[in-house]
């Protein structure tokens, strides 16, 4: 072979091995990308495993059970789930509700029992004549109390009316009358109030029940019907919401949540997440204290009906999916290594000839240029 030929010839293969060698390089990048890959498929199936989701306890008649806390299964009237719960916004520090709720405290919410009635649907009930007087309490509903008022439902007074043999009772009225200011007047009405539910709240729900559109005479008389129900059938309801209404007024108030966030898969996610970052207090009530306490899901104990388990379902998906991605991984790592073991063959045969083509250049040139020397 001529020297230009050789030179030719070793320049072909020089391009080539530099063709060779930056392919190696793109794959070898590739191979870094696909371990960065597996790293993160790793991760999430770490983070999967990590993942809790809250849990709250009810009886379904056989026995007790779990069920993943969303908003309507934690904090929604439900007479089987075993403890009161409300939540508060840490931001704002208002409580969370749904819509109706917010609606029936704004219209309600300056009076818990008003409010309560409202709650079970009654609060078609509160037609009541406004300018009738009592005593020095205002009576009427909680429309009326924008003047600033004191006041208890007619229902109630009409009960009081009924029990005037009570000591207790009128005795607890006598200190409205005698109160001396506003504030004092307020606590001796609550007082009243309190003992009247106490005693007689099953007769006053009986005079709820009764269509008060007209007049006096018809709720006494009762003789229209809104509702079949019994005191008993709704009681536990009714002091629901009692206690729901403290809750909210200590709070000053309340907020809605995003009703695509009150159930569903949806809903079991939001919920998780703003436990998991703060977002949210859980406050349980305590019916032996008769008030609320906050609870965290992680320290919960069995008293509070709550637990934070694995989350079997976001699992099982990620180990579905860090399997299927870690063989689509491995099959695109195992091509790389056979391209890269390939390039490597023809890289070593080039490099072969290209010292063997040297060699022979090398040769021609002392036998050629020999002579002159």
């Amino acid at each position: 072979m001529g020297m230009a030929a050789s030179q030719a010839r070793l320049l072909t293969l020089t391009s080539r091995l530099h063709d060779i060698e930056y392919k190696a390089q793109n794959i070898e990048s590739q191979k870094i990308a696909l371990a960065t890959q597996k790293d993160d498929l790793y991760q999430n199936y770490c983070d999967a495993l990590d993942a809790t989701k809250v849990q709250v306890k009810f009886y379904d008649g056989a026995g007790t059970k779990y069920v993943d806390a969303n908003f309507s299964t934690l904090f929604g009237y439900n007479e089987n789930r075993l403890s009161q719960y409300a939540l508060t916004d840490s931001k704002t520090g208002k409580v969370i509700v749904d819509e109706e709720t917010a609606q029936m405290y704004e219209g309600y919410g300056n009076d818990k029992y008003c409010f309560a009635y409202a709650m079970l649907g009654m609060d078609g009930n509160f037609c009541w004549d406004t300018d009738k007087d009592g005593a020095e309490v205002g009576i009427g509903t909680s429309q009326c109390s924008a003047s600033g008022n004191l006041y208890m439902t007619e229902c109630e007074e009409i009960v009081f009316n009924n029990h005037q043999d009570d000591d207790k009772l009128t005795t607890a009225y006598e200190d409205i009358e005698n109160a001396e200011d506003a504030a004092d007047k307020k606590e001796a009405l609550d007082t009243f109030r309190e003992l009247l539910y106490d005693s007689y709240s099953s007769e006053i729900y009986e005079y709820m029940k009764y269509n008060k559109q007209d007049d006096m005479d018809k709720v006494i008389e009762r003789n229209e019907l809104d509702y079949d129900t019994t005191w008993d059938d709704v009681k536990n309801e009714f002091n629901y919401y009692l206690n729901l209404w403290e809750q909210i007024n200590e709070a000053g108030g309340c907020q809605i949540i995003d009703p695509q966030y009150e159930s569903g898969d949806e809903g079991n996610e939001w919920f998780n997440n703003m436990v998991e970052a703060g977002r949210v207090i859980i406050s349980v009530y305590n019916t032996n204290k008769k008030e609320w306490v906050e609870t965290s899901v992680a320290t919960s104990t069995n008293e509070n009906n709550l637990q934070e388990v694995q989350d079997e379902t976001d699992l099982k998906k990620a180990e579905a999916e860090y399997e299927y991605e870690l063989d689509k991984i491995n099959a695109k790592d195992t091509k790389y290594d056979q391209d890269l073991s390939k390039l490597e063959t023809e890289r070593t045969s080039i490099t072969t000839e290209m010292d063997s083509i040297k060699q022979v250049r090398d040769d021609n040139i002392e036998r050629t240029f020999g002579i002159f020397s």
